[in-house]
């Protein structure tokens, strides 16, 4: 298990998460697939989906890796980003992860792997309201106007 930043709090990171989901989202569809939900070729609309949560998670890391932002989850919170995709989110990086595993999910067509995103969906959140408590003690006033203005998610 690695740190999560918080104050006396261990577990995975979302990366690890999400790559625990992908490989469950897998073995889901290889050994239960359930009904088609999205036939083919309109199933490779999935793969915009994925760009989309690609391109999101590279433009919040660059912005954090450009003013000296820690990218890490379990790092301590050191600037607090608030332009680029933190104007339309408070939390780009995991929507983007979000985003990304429900367009691997249209992509594999049936119902199963649609377990994937919501149970990282929910998580995620847990993950960020815990994660929002520290943030909050790092960067006091400033990190409430900010919240105030920008949603969770979208």
């Amino acid at each position: 298990m690695t740190d999560t930043g918080q104050p006396g709090r261990r577990g995975p990171t979302p990366p690890q998460v999400t790559g625990m989901v992908l490989l469950m989202m897998i073995v889901s569809v290889l050994l239960w697939p359930g009904p088609v939900l999205v036939p083919w070729p309109w199933n490779l609309g999935g793969a915009a989906f994925m760009a989309a949560g690609l391109v999101l998670a590279v433009w919040a890391v660059l912005r954090f890796r450009r003013v000296g932002a820690n990218v890490h989850p379990h790092g301590e919170a050191t600037v607090l980003v608030t332009d680029g995709p933190f104007r339309l989110s408070r939390n780009p990086m995991y929507l983007s992860i979000v985003v990304t595993l429900v367009g691997v999910a249209i992509v594999m067509s049936t119902v199963t792997p649609w377990v994937g995103p919501v149970i990282m969906a929910l998580w995620l959140d847990r993950f960020i309201r815990r994660e929002e408590r520290h943030i909050h003690d790092a960067f006091g006033g400033d990190y409430d106007a900010y919240r105030s203005r920008v949603r969770r998610w979208i």
